[in-house]
């Protein structure tokens, strides 16, 4: 079964994202079930370590 996600983002995000995957070859909403798919299929987010400190 699919479910419906809606989100809220601003015109000129949407369509300037709209545009880098259109040059792919890619709808939006495409580009969008391929992310989701890809974080459920790895178990991981592109975002995991983009806010934990650096360790030094």
């Amino acid at each position: 079964m699919e479910k419906l996600i809606q989100i809220r983002i601003e015109e000129e995000i949407r369509n300037a994202a709209d545009e880098v995957f259109r040059r792919n070859g890619l709808t939006t909403q495409q580009a969008v079930k391929m992310f989701l798919t890809q974080v459920a299929n790895n178990g991981q987010s592109p975002f995991d370590n983009l806010f934990t400190p650096k360790q030094r």
